[in-house]
């Protein structure tokens, strides 16, 4: 089976990768200690058989498996999970997914062959989602031991139900089928026998021909459509277009609360209210993509459903607002301005999600307003990080992803990494704090309302609209699933016509 990814991997290593679609290849490759169920977002075994949790939430001790061996023969037990701990905190790696996956871990110990202890800091009730990702699954400490970074991507040997056989950097990724994989969690279904054996993910795909062209010509699935291409391609009985929700921060612009004007709530308040995102959800995702009302999608099952439609487009609100804050078109040239300043806006504005179409509109819409916005190419994320800490920005946007909602802590905690508004709000920083540390359970969940709803009324984000990846597939094509954070298929129970 072909399966084109339509981007690149700049890096494939589990403890270095940052990209989804790395995380892509890594699922089929590793196993976790645990795994998320996409229908619940219950946490079920994976080469953990159980866990338990100390009653002050630092200690997580973990009974493992003592059947399963890697794909290149070698034995997994307790110590190839702390062998997989040390990697990751190799002095020699800045930062990563993986750490930052693993949240205030500080050690560990081998309490036997099959039992490990991860021990914390402080409480860190995210850690079992973290363990459930694909940057965090399990490599076999003789390959780690035996090529060094550079070298170990090429060589990778996991547990999982494929192992890696061929890597050539910008072209493809070749897996096949591990015969011996024995760890099957209850994210599968029991094999039918006709499920595929070699998976081919084409890199970079899709980029010379249209999406028809690549499913007839050359491809069995192609990843991240477009939403033209899904429309175009959700009518055609040979295709079969697959959208998937993915849980986290809703695709959402985060406005810069200390620079002016937008240290206005006022301002922020009227932009949210000149701004119609059910036509951008019409014109650039095609309803694909729902308007989203709160920071947190609904997939996570945490989003605070009390703000739908509080913020629906009424440009005569916005209007009054502006005004209210002291500006107005002054010299007739349809901008507003106070004390002369006209009222202009920068917004970054990366070249993926869709967002340049959506920012142009979002361009035109404030126009409306008489507010001009400025929009940046920014042409990655390394550029986005480096714009984030130097706060060079009016609006920037935000996708992080997961299921947990600590991920609010790493786009609105003032020391987080990827720290965006800048709000000097301390009510909303003992919450998020509260959120990080809090076991889960209804009084979490209460803080993680609680947080939105400082956020919302706030008007510190423009919310966009819910994630959804669209994926088409051949229509011959049986059993592609994808996990509980959506973006990672689950290839062990597909097959295709003539697999």
């Amino acid at each position: 089976m072909r399966y084109g990814l339509t981007a690149d991997i700049p890096i494939l290593d589990p403890f270095h990768a940052e990209a989804a679609e790395a995380g892509m290849i890594f699922r089929q490759i590793y196993d976790t200690l645990v795994y998320r169920r996409a229908d619940s977002h219950e946490f079920a075994p994976g080469l953990a058989t159980d866990w338990d949790v100390s009653p002050d939430g630092l200690v997580y001790t973990f009974s493992l498996r003592s059947d399963v061996v890697f794909h290149d023969g070698s034995r997994f037990d307790a110590n190839a999970v702390g062998r997989n701990i040390e990697r990751i905190y190799d002095p020699a790696i800045t930062q990563s997914r993986a750490r930052e996956l693993l949240g205030p871990l500080t050690q560990y110990e081998v309490a036997g062959d099959y039992l490990i202890r991860l021990i914390l800091a402080s409480p860190y009730p995210g850690l079992l989602d973290g363990l459930s990702q694909p940057y965090l699954g399990i490599a076999s400490p003789e390959a780690l031991d035996a090529y060094d970074r550079l070298r170990f991507q090429f060589h990778q040997a996991g547990t999982g139900p494929f192992q890696l056989e061929e890597y050539l950097p910008g072209e493809r990724i070749v897996l096949r089928r591990f015969k011996d994989y024995r760890v099957l969690p209850a994210i599968y279904a029991p094999l039918s026998g006709a499920e595929i054996a070699r998976v081919e993910f084409a890199l970079g795909a899709g980029r010379e021909a249209d999406a028809l062209s690549a499913l007839s010509e050359s491809l069995d699935i192609l990843d991240n459509l477009s939403p033209v291409d899904a429309q175009y391609l959700a009518s055609n009985s040979r295709v079969q277009v697959l959208p998937v929700d993915i849980p986290g921060l809703s695709p959402q612009f985060i406005f810069n609360t200390i620079r002016e004007p937008l240290d206005n709530r006022a301002v922020r308040l009227a932009l949210l209210l000149a701004t119609n995102r059910v036509a951008i959800s019409d014109q650039v995702y095609f309803n694909f993509s729902p308007v989203a009302w709160a920071p947190l999608s609904a997939s996570t099952g945490y989003s605070h459903t009390g703000y739908a439609d509080r913020f629906a487009h009424d440009l005569a609100a916005a209007q009054a607002l502006l005004a209210d804050a002291g500006y107005g078109d002054s010299d007739g040239d349809g901008l507003v301005d106070r004390d002369s300043e006209p009222l202009t806006l920068r917004a970054l504005v990366p070249p993926w999600g869709g967002l340049p179409d959506a920012a142009a509109i979002l361009q035109r819409q404030w126009q409306a307003l008489g507010v001009q916005l400025e929009l940046e190419p920014v042409p990655g994320r390394t550029r986005m990080r480096s714009l984030i800490q130097s706060g060079e920005y009016d609006l920037i946007p935000a996708d992080r992803y997961g299921i947990d909602p600590n991920v609010l802590a790493g786009v609105f905690l003032e020391d987080s990494l990827y720290s965006a508004s800048r709000a000097q709000d301390d009510e909303l920083q003992s919450l998020l704090l509260n959120v990080l540390h809090t076991a889960e359970g209804q009084p979490r969940r209460t803080l993680v309302y609680d947080a939105q709803a400082r956020i919302m009324d706030g008007a510190l984000i423009l919310p966009i609209r819910e994630a959804v990846r669209l994926t088409a597939a051949r229509a011959d094509i049986h059993g592609l699933r994808f996990d509980a954070y959506g973006f990672y298929p689950l290839l062990f129970n597909t097959s295709m016509a003539d697999a």
